[in-house]
């Protein structure tokens, strides 16, 4: 996908940032089909569990299921964090491709302008805001929700153990 030729700075160009967060390593985890993208998720999960294990140890030794419970609330939060991340990043860059004008800056902060998009090329971005990123965006959506229940579930199960 060329770039049309506009005034825009090329590292602000949205479908040059678009490529760019595509071609990013963690970026692109959400793209990739279900079993790898969950597969790191989990990964990524059972180290961050790993690695708040000796800070919950701490506060819970010898209480394995307050212990187990925590854990799984700090990878959970930890987890969330990198979602966000992700989810912030990917919704950026679907909101400088779906506007029909965009701000930006010509050599610094001080000198912002705005670029007004043709009808030809905001069509290609929305069809690829829709086709592209809104996928994605979803994805992220329901991973996030699904960490968001299971630190419920968590909770719920605090007292009870």
């Amino acid at each position: 996908m060329a770039a049309p030729s506009h005034p825009i700075p090329a590292e602000q160009q949205p479908l040059r940032q678009y490529a760019e967060l595509r071609e990013a390593v963690l970026f692109r985890w959400p793209t990739l089909a279900w079993i790898p993208y969950l597969q790191r998720l989990l990964a990524v999960w059972g180290a961050l569990a790993v690695g708040v294990g000796p800070l919950v140890w701490g506060s819970f030794a010898g209480d394995w299921g307050h212990f187990t419970l925590a854990g799984v609330l700090g990878a959970n939060a930890l987890l969330g964090l990198l979602l966000l991340h992700l989810y912030l990043g990917w919704a950026y860059v679907r909101r400088r491709l779906a506007q029909a004008r965009i701000p930006y800056e010509e050599s610094g902060w001080y000198d912002g302008a705005m670029y007004v998009k043709s009808e030809e090329e905001l069509a290609q971005h929305r069809l690829i805001v829709h086709y592209q990123i809104e996928p994605v965006l979803q994805r992220l959506r329901r991973s996030l929700w699904s960490v968001v229940g299971l630190s419920g579930l968590a909770a719920l199960l605090w007292p009870l153990w």
